[in-house]
């Protein structure tokens, strides 16, 4: 055949090979080399695990170190191990391995990482795989819990035990954790177990040019469950059993109703608890409040792998998920649901955020928790206004999501409400409680379904926003409720749809219908001002990447579609169509409870003025504050004094305070803002010579730093001899000897101090301070128990112009009545972290109830006076009455 001549072809240039071009030159790098998954040998090794672990010699083992033993001494269990830790567990390929046992499967994918795991919870994770594969191993629980009284074995890393305390398959082990430094070093040296990234990057010869492509995998685990904090509960427990503590931020409306049943959930399990109370209202979600649990986070040390506790509503899932993903820069957390939004929507949610600038979530995160637990029990003790606004998330995603759902509620209507879903008035009705575990599953469900695809918000294809797209512009600015803003919301992108000729006027009435049913607000007055809802629609449309992408009912309810074009001409004109319909539903419209002041929390709208600045209007006479600049100090005073007076605390009492039981809650960990210490410390006289080797040597023989009193108190203890014109101090507890060289220092040349410890090695290293300081010959250092060395002084008529009480808080009480009987007169007595009553774990440290009534003590002794002073940890001075 003749070739076709076409003009002009001659002169292009000829299609290159670009399949073969620089082929052998393009440099590729692939990170890891995962084995791939066998369905049929992941079974089969699990098996023969479960039949190792069914055996006579491990539930009869007698000490620790035997379980260890029947734990992984044992080639199955081995080579299940080996496997794990070398499969992509966080797969697709591994999910369809185990998909028909999800609990088995959650429970894999942490035995991935099993080196580098605790010996306690590599026991209750192999305890589960057997349990989980319906083959339980009988009196499992009660040989952990033997585990788990020695702290030395159940909290060391599996790899660490090895090392020194080998076995026949431990070099199996180790030459593992060698090979997976290049096949996978997650499983290895993790920073999380519930993370695994991967990437693949290719360059051109020089490496001029670099495309890659990363990913992060993230698990997660989700349960609807009951009783969740009755002390036999084990969820909770598995989770920070092995790690020896948990930190929770506490809503401070949850701590007051289920604070004593979250302590003693831990307390019967033997886990120390340390409670982080915040305020969880709607006024509370700004960036403060997140600085303020990121500042609780880093006083208590929290370890980049150590899951959060985090117990409360939506506010305080937003907040306190927001704190922990800015904390190390990702930090797990547990998300305890006590509330209906937080329960199917902002608890499982990774958005966390909080408001900002008169917006709606205006900083935030994507940051999911690692495991969330629904429990409707908690929403018994709800305000009904706070079911209403739950209500609202779940018709959200019954209209654009879930049909049948939709009917579901439509079904129980305001009986939902009124029992609380079942929690109150109908425990005994089956029939609904079956209503409502099906509502909070289905809810749950169309929840993850829209959004755990689409993590990162990477897409604006997201059906569980209908509600938010205008609603976050007017929601603060009106004060309104979260549920009762996302319901108005819900109703005026329903009737768009409608205009579009999306859904029939059947169907908007249906939606409308179930939104005034649950007694939730199709309007609100705020919306007359067209101008919010224009800026909402603008700030929405930047946010979602240029797009408006308003999620609405399509099609059929239970379905969605996208509203890409609505113009800002269009929204007035909308806005009083839509009133002039919704106006005629019950109320008018208008909600029940719809304000957050009507439910009893602080109206936003205070912290919304922003929103009507932006958009050029003067803020609503509640906004309005008087800006004339006083002239003089009087005046000022003048202007600021009622202000001032609606939430000043009275600082001068006229009785006596009651006993309490308990310390009351104390959210931190120190008495101070941080920095408020170090300015002190910046201007008190610095350190004698003495207090600084003190403290070197201290530091030096590896003793614990904190039980110093410290460089402030020591020129605090100086002093108060000095102005006391002490001579003679009784110093109880010597510990290396800091306290009593500052005393030393304070008193005349022919004064003394007699100092008290308990312990040898510990007294040996204060008494090489005491020599080497310029005071040795004022101190007298005695070694024994301060109750009985201070009764013999008794005995012997011993008296002490100064006694310092700084030993072991459980006795304070007995220091303190032979102190007084020590006490010369005019003499004081003072006694040191008096109030670490509320500083010390109050869930877990009986020194803390210990120092209450040591407080309660002195309070109430009519032969004392004395004053509590925020001084470190507290010091209390006390004396006698009637000294003058």
């Amino acid at each position: 055949m003749t070739p076709i001549s076409i003009p002009g072809l001659a002169a292009m240039a000829p299609v290159p090979d670009l399949e073969g071009l620089h082929k052998d030159s393009v440099i590729e790098i692939d990170y890891y080399k995962l084995s791939s998954v066998d369905k049929n040998v992941v079974l089969e090794k699990m098996h023969a695990a479960i039949q190792a672990l069914d055996s006579d010699n491990l539930r009869n083992a007698k000490t620790p170190h035997a379980l260890v033993l029947q734990l992984f001494d044992n080639k199955a269990i081995c080579d299940l191990l080996i496997m794990l830790s070398k499969l992509p567990v966080f797969s697709k390929e591994f999910a369809e391995t185990l998909k028909h046992n999800l609990d088995l499967l959650a429970t894999a994918k942490k035995l991935k990482y099993f080196t580098n795991l605790t010996i306690g919870e590599n026991a209750i994770l192999l305890k589960n795989i057997a349990r989980y594969s319906a083959s339980p191993i009988e009196n499992m629980e009660s040989v952990i819990e033997k585990l788990f009284q020695d702290r030395s074995i159940c909290f060391l890393k599996v790899k660490d035990y090895m090392k020194t305390k080998p076995f026949s398959m431990a070099s199996r082990y180790l030459a593992n954790d060698v090979a997976l430094e290049l096949i996978d070093p997650h499983s290895v040296y993790p920073t999380s177990i519930y993370r695994h990234c991967n990437g693949w990057t290719m360059a051109n010869p020089g490496s001029r040019t670099i495309e890659a492509v990363m990913t992060t995998n993230i698990t997660t685990t989700i349960k609807i469950a009951r009783d969740v904090l009755a002390p036999s509960n084990r969820i909770l427990a598995e989770v920070y059993k092995p790690l020896g503590r948990c930190i929770a931020v506490v809503d401070d409306k949850v701590e007051g109703i289920y604070g004593d049943a979250l302590k003693n959930y831990f307390q019967s399990n033997g886990i120390p608890l340390t409670k982080l109370i915040h305020a969880g209202n709607e006024v509370n979600k700004d960036i403060r409040n997140v600085e303020a649990i990121l500042l609780n986070l880093k006083n208590l040390q929290v370890s980049r792998h150590e899951p959060v506790l985090i117990v409360g509503g939506g506010v305080i899932s937003d907040i306190g998920g927001f704190a922990t993903a800015l904390y190390h820069r990702n930090t797990p957390y547990v998300m305890l649901c006590t509330s209906i939004v937080s329960g199917i929507d902002a608890g499982p949610s990774p958005r966390t955020c909080c408001d900002g600038n008169g917006f709606k979530n205006h900083y935030g995160s994507y940051h999911p928790p690692v495991l969330t637990i629904t429990d409707r029990a908690f929403w018994k003790t709800l305000h009904e206004g706070w079911i209403r606004h739950g209500i609202a998330e779940i018709i959200k995603m019954a209209c654009v999501k879930d049909k049948a759902l939709f009917e579901l509620l439509e079904q129980v209507g305001p009986k939902l409400i009124r029992s609380k879903f079942g929690t109150v008035d109908c425990e005994g009705d089956g029939a609904f409680q079956d209503l409502c575990d099906d509502i909070v599953i289905k809810a749950m469900e169309s929840y993850v379904r829209s959004e755990y695809g689409n993590l990162w918000e990477t897409h604006q294809c997201r059906p569980h926003a209908f509600g938010h797209t205008w609603s976050p512009g007017y929601e603060l600015p009106a004060g309104m409720l979260h549920g009762h803003a996302i319901a108005s919301g819900m109703g005026y992108g329903a009737y768009l749809s409608y205009k579009k000729e999306w859904i029939s006027a059947e169907q908007l009435g249906k939606i409308l219908s179930l939104i005034s049913a649950m007694e939730l607000a199709l309007w609100h007055p705020i919306m007359d001002n067209h101008e919010l809802v224009v800026a909402a629609n603008q700030k929405v449309t930047a946010k979602r990447g240029g797009n408006l992408c308003a999620p609405v009912p399509r099609n059929n309810i239970g379905e969605c579609g996208y509203l890409n074009d609505l113009t800002e001409e269009e929204i007035p004109a909308t806005i009083e169509e839509y009133k002039s319909i919704v106006c005629q539903y019950a109320r008018a419209g208008l909600g029940i409870d719809m304000h957050c002041q009507d439910v009893g929390l602080e109206d936003p709208s205070i912290t919304a003025k922003d929103a009507f600045t932006d958009i050029g209007q003067e803020p609503p006479q509640r906004f309005a504050e008087d800006t004339s600049v006083p002239t003089s100090y009087q005046d000022w005073i003048t202007s600021q004094q009622v202000k001032r007076n609606v939430k000043w605390q009275r600082n001068v009492q006229n009785e006596i305070m009651p006993d309490t039981p308990n310390p009351p809650a104390f959210p931190n960990v120190s008495l101070f803002q941080e920095g408020a210490e170090s300015y002190a410390m910046a201007h008190t006289s610095l350190s004698s010579p003495n207090i600084q080797f003190a403290s070197d040597l201290t530091e030096e023989e590896g003793l614990f730093m904190p039980c110093m009193v410290g460089a402030m108190e020591s020129q605090f203890l100086k002093m108060l001899c000095q102005i006391s014109g002490a001579a003679t101090c009784l110093d109880i507890g010597t510990f290396t000897g800091m306290s009593a060289l500052a005393m030393a220092e304070g008193i005349p040349a022919t004064g003394r101090v007699v100092t008290m410890e308990l312990y040898q090695d510990v007294a040996s290293v204060a008494q090489r301070i005491f020599n080497a300081s310029t005071v040795a010959e004022k101190i007298d250092l005695r070694v024994g128990r301060a109750t009985e060395l201070m009764q013999q002084m008794v005995e012997s008529s011993q008296q002490f112009d100064l006694i310092f009480i700084d030993a072991d808080k459980e006795a304070y009480i007995d220091y303190y009545e032979l102190a007084l009987a020590l006490l010369a007169p005019g003499g004081l007595i003072v006694a040191d972290n008096s109030l670490c009553a509320l500083l010390y774990d109050q869930g877990s440290d009986v020194r803390s109830q210990k120092l209450h009534e040591f407080n309660q003590h002195v309070k109430n002794d009519t032969r004392t006076e004395q004053v509590v002073l925020t001084v470190r940890e507290g010091i209390t001075i006390i004396r006698r009455t009637g000294v003058c």
